[in-house]
């Protein structure tokens, strides 16, 4: 039988605990297991996890307060997208660990997409859309300064989606999603330099004023020297394979 829970819970690397969803009774097993993916997707893409980390889904399924047959369908999923790796010879489940090449291909795509989705974007930006990634740059540059990682990289997510998602896409936000997962278990690194907190925040803040222009192109270039500049730090930082 199904254990249920009214919340579920997830810990991240450090053992902090992962936000799980509104309170809820007994749930399908179709969207248990929903909710197992969107709260492992949204924690890699947060850069929660770190390449190499590993779990078991019997492990998994004791942290989610669950049996084993949702969390294994929604790890499955995170594998076939490349988020997560399973080793032929083991049922442990692991964050990949990323050769340089591949981070710095993910790097091209992004910066090809993330500015382009930007300019889709621009003439949809509202007031409440500004007024809400001003606070996400405020909270990076707040929890940057107190050392809290995880805070400071989920408010450069909520920055980045926020306006991302205001172009209304169907198809290139799930791409940019995609790229997000597979290259959040490194972006932590962004943060072992005060270079790369205050280059964020800066170029945030040239975005932020592009958008009040409504200047597509000054706000596309703002992403892509964000993005080059992050990159930068984690190949200095970042531990990869060969």
């Amino acid at each position: 039988m199904m254990k249920t829970n009214s919340k579920l819970k997830l810990r991240a690397a450090n053992g902090d605990e992962v936000a799980g969803g509104p309170e809820e009774k007994t749930q399908p097993p179709g969207n248990l297991q929903e909710r197992v993916y969107q709260q492992m997707r949204s924690a890699l893409i947060a850069g929660h996890y770190v390449p190499g980390q590993s779990f078991t889904i019997r492990s998994l399924a004791a942290q989610f307060d669950t049996s084993v047959i949702p969390v294994r369908d929604a790890l499955n999923r995170l594998v076939a997208e490349r988020a997560l790796e399973q080793a032929a010879s083991s049922r442990s489940i692991s964050v990949p660990r990323m050769s340089r090449a591949k981070f710095q291909e993910i790097l091209k795509i992004r910066i090809a997409l993330e500015p382009m989705i930007t300019v889709i974007a621009v003439p949809h930006v509202t007031e409440e859309d500004i007024d809400a990634m001003n606070a996400a740059t405020q909270d990076m540059s707040r929890e940057f300064k107190a050392a809290q990682t995880r805070r400071f990289l989920a408010a450069n997510q909520a920055f980045h989606f926020r306006l991302y998602r205001a172009a209304g896409t169907t198809v290139l936000m799930p791409i940019i999603e995609s790229l997000w997962v597979q290259a959040g278990p490194y972006i932590h690194q962004v943060t072992y330099s005060a270079q790369g907190g205050e280059a964020a925040e800066s170029h945030h803040l040239e975005i932020l004023r592009s958008l009040r222009r409504g200047d597509a192109i000054g706000a596309a270039e703002a992403v892509r020297k964000d993005l080059a500049d992050a990159a930068d730090t984690i190949l200095k930082n970042g531990e990869f394979v060969e």
